[in-house]
């Protein structure tokens, strides 16, 4: 159960911030530091987010 809560968490977060590139590549640039900001927390869930989708997996089966 813990590892389907985080796999959703993580997934939600993901798309709030490919939300917020778009919206810095297409409508209004953002300032270096967000964009960093906003790369850090891409690779950071994108690990959490591969992590737990094989934790979950796992437990299915």
């Amino acid at each position: 159960m813990k590892s389907k809560s985080l796999f959703f968490i993580s997934f939600i977060i993901m798309i709030i911030v490919l939300i917020l590139m778009g919206i810095n590549f297409y409508v209004f640039p953002f300032s270096d530091m967000a964009v960093r900001g906003i790369g850090i927390i891409i690779l950071i869930d994108l690990f959490t987010l591969i992590f737990s989708m094989v934790r979950f997996i796992n437990s299915r089966n």
